[in-house]
């Protein structure tokens, strides 16, 4: 499977990872769009807590870490806007070699070289005109980790995993700040100055016509598959911890709001989810396989500036 598989792109203002899914009951629409009605549980944990759950994982990674030199160097990609392909005459895209698709998330705090991110993590170029988001490696606070710096900017990172259940999601992020005017339920100012998503396969087949027609044209417009559902984990600015959104331009991807406002801005957050509860509750059935993690850093709709650091990801 070619890199090309893996692409990301998004639709309108709003990102849609693109990646084959294979088959899993269909959700029904558990969050009216644009709405909140489900919330769900806070996941906050003491940071304490949340390194001794890490520390074992830590050392069973750094003993199976994957020595694979990638194509490409993905932290320049990323910050340049480059792509994974570029365009033959024809339209279609010629693929490079491929990436390590994984078992399990690689982490930042074991990192061979603190100028290249860990061999499976990858740019996500959202639009080729849009400023791609800042990321680089950095050590904050004793530890090694992902520095995002977005000034009317978009982009992210991302791994894609063979499918797996989903099961027990832990991160740990900080911001300096909250975009202000900022607001998820609103396209034109649906940023995040920190944002973690998760990509789940599906059968597309049993989904209303108006989503399947809108997969059927991403497929026709791009030549790749969308991903059958995504959920998201967001700092907010305006909607209080536990609001649970469906994007404003597509309801295939859902947002938990799991830190909000300025209260614990320069300070970590360290967070402990159930991706199956979670789903459960924002698409209000049990979830497929997932088959990416990324991140996000964004302030392209609202036209501000923000920095933030992402922290160790571990799934479970």
């Amino acid at each position: 499977m070619t890199a090309k598989v893996f692409r990301l792109v998004f639709t309108g203002a709003a990102g849609a990872l693109l990646l084959a899914g294979c088959a899993s009951t269909p959700p029904t629409s558990a969050v009216p769009s644009g709405d909140t009605a489900a919330t769900a549980a806070s996941s906050a944990i003491d940071c304490q807590a949340f390194g001794r759950r890490m520390s074992a994982y830590t050392a069973a990674q750094a003993a199976t870490e994957a020595r694979a030199v990638s194509s490409i160097e993905p932290l320049a990609a990323a910050n340049t806007g480059a792509v994974e392909a570029e365009s033959g005459e024809d339209g279609e895209s010629a693929d490079y070699a491929p990436h390590p698709i994984l078992a399990t998330l690689p982490l930042f705090s074991i990192a061979q070289r603190r100028d290249q991110l860990p061999v499976g993590w990858q740019p996500w170029t959202i639009n080729r005109n849009k400023i791609p988001t800042r990321y680089s490696m950095a050590e904050v606070d004793q530890r090694v980790v992902v520095h995002a710096q977005a000034e009317s900017s978009a982009s992210g990172l991302y791994v894609p995993l063979r499918d797996r259940d989903a099961g027990m999601l832990r991160w740990t992020w900080k911001t300096s700040g909250i975009i202000r005017n900022a607001d998820n339920g609103h396209g034109q100012r649906e940023d995040s100055p920190l944002r973690l998503f998760v990509a789940f396969d599906g059968d597309k087949g049993g989904l209303p016509l108006k989503d399947q027609l809108m997969y059927e044209m991403a497929r026709l417009t791009t030549g790749r598959e969308m991903p059958y559902a995504t959920l998201m984990y967001i700092w907010g600015g305006r909607r209080a911890e536990g609001s649970v959104l469906s994007n404003p331009h597509t309801d295939r991807v859902r947002m938990i709001v799991v830190d909000s406002g300025m209260k614990h801005t320069n300070e970590w957050r360290c967070h402990e989810r159930d991706l199956r509860a979670d789903y459960r509750k924002a698409f209000g059935t049990d979830p497929g396989r997932v088959i990416a993690v990324g991140i996000m850093t964004d302030t392209d709709n609202t036209k501000s500036k923000v920095e933030s650091w992402y922290g160790d990801i571990a799934l479970d």
